[in-house]
């Protein structure tokens, strides 16, 4: 063939393919892009050694966070539909195993087609490359990267205390790995509070502005008297270590926990309400749906509310949103449960009479089971809700 109708050669590397999805090798053409996803405030934040890195084949950090590379190095562009939809970067430590980070700018987040480009580099990964096993590393509280790694079928080995050097400090670090015979698919439950609306209140996800509600609840003497456990004094800090505690067990499958705000659109209907209607604003309550887990088919409930949002009805609304949510189908959006349980402090009066109107039954007692913050013992009483059973309150003998 002439000279003058020969193509320029192709970079080398992989060129993978999945429908619209394509991962191939990175090449000058991809550096403006490539240096806009390295300013984002996001990819700064939680990977910031990526930037240290910013044209093909340049020497020192490849951008996997803590580690430095020891074998040969791959920078890989995720395209979609023809346009950039970004990195990802592999790193071989010349023994049979590697390191992966990768990032997507904000118009790519959220779509799985980061996740898709993932097990495509995984699957060359260990069937080109020979490869027996790839790990991950994001520093602790990166929950977007975590979910990532989960759609592709890594959970958490653990954490590793101080391994990660962030601008001169060292953070803790959550580590996984995926192996040559992984699946690369999600396996267990994440589980996440779905936005639930009735009865003058709005169910949701925590938010950052929580934390100091959470912190005022909790520290209420009326608050810990009933719950023993809680940190006394308790700070902002113990309110946000709670919360991001539940975003723990909802990575787990462990439990689900919802923020209780007013809803403003809707006016209250509970049969407890003093007339002085739902509170609009911040949090006023929280939820949470515990002791999950694949094939468990029952779960307890639990509750508080702010001390300036009681007396309003609005926990007795948030609990029957959550209890019909709990055993309703999963074929309709709910989670299936056969059985939800509360286990109430005897002398509590106001949670036991959340739990009546919630139209749980009581089912039994178990005696001194619980030594309460004035140090005297006090027993629980159970009540229980199945599926299929009327939501509403108890009659005496009902």
């Amino acid at each position: 063939m002439a000279g003058s109708d020969r193509e320029e050669p192709a970079p080398a590397g992989p060129v993978l393919r999945e429908r619209d999805v394509l991962v191939r090798r990175e090449s000058p053409a991809d550096s403006p892009a490539v240096a806009a996803l390295l300013e984002d405030r996001d990819v700064r934040r939680w990977l910031p050694d990526l930037a240290l890195s910013t044209e093909p084949g340049a020497a020192g950090p490849l951008g996997v966070p803590g580690v430095r590379p020891a074998g040969p190095a791959h920078r890989l562009v995720v395209e979609v539909r023809g346009g950039f939809a970004g990195l990802v970067l592999l790193t071989e430590d010349g023994e049979g195993g590697g390191w992966l980070t990768c990032a997507a700018p904000p118009a790519a987040r959220g779509r799985g087609t980061t996740a898709r480009a993932v097990r495509l580099a995984l699957t060359w990964a260990f069937v080109e490359l020979g490869l027996q096993a790839v790990h991950w590393s994001v520093e602790a509280g990166a929950w977007p990267a975590r979910r990532l790694a989960w759609a592709c079928g890594s959970g958490v080995d653990g954490t590793v205390g101080s391994l990660l050097p962030v601008r001169g400090d060292r953070r803790d670090a959550w580590v996984g790995t995926w192996r040559w015979d992984s699946s690369l698919q999600r396996a267990d439950r994440w589980l996440s509070p779905v936005e639930l609306v009735g009865g003058g209140v709005r169910l949701g996800p925590h938010l950052v502005g929580d934390v100091q509600r959470v912190a005022q609840a909790c520290s209420a003497a009326s608050t810990q008297a009933w719950l023993p456990s809680l940190p006394s004094p308790y700070t902002v800090l113990d309110a946000a270590s709670w919360i991001a505690g539940r975003e723990e067990e909802q990575a787990r499958g462990a439990g689900v926990f919802w923020a209780v705000r007013a809803d403003s659109a809707d006016s209250a209907e509970d049969d407890d309400d003093d007339g002085g209607g739902a509170v609009d604003g911040p949090l006023i309550a929280e939820v949470g749906l515990f002791t999950l887990g694949d094939g468990v088919r029952s779960g307890e409930v639990g509750y508080w509310c702010h001390p300036d949002a009681r007396g309003r009805g609005v926990t007795t609304a948030a609990v029957r949103l959550v209890v019909r949510h709990a055993l309703a189908p999963t074929a309709t959006g709910g989670l299936g449960l056969e059985r939800v349980v509360v286990r109430v402090a005897s002398r509590n009066a106001a949670s036991r009479r959340v739990a009546e109107k919630a139209g749980f039954r009581e089912v039994g007692v178990d005696r001194a089971a619980e030594r309460l913050r004035d140090g005297t013992l006090d027993d629980f009483v159970r009540y229980d809700l199945l599926a299929g059973e009327e939501q509403g309150p108890r009659r005496p003998g009902g």
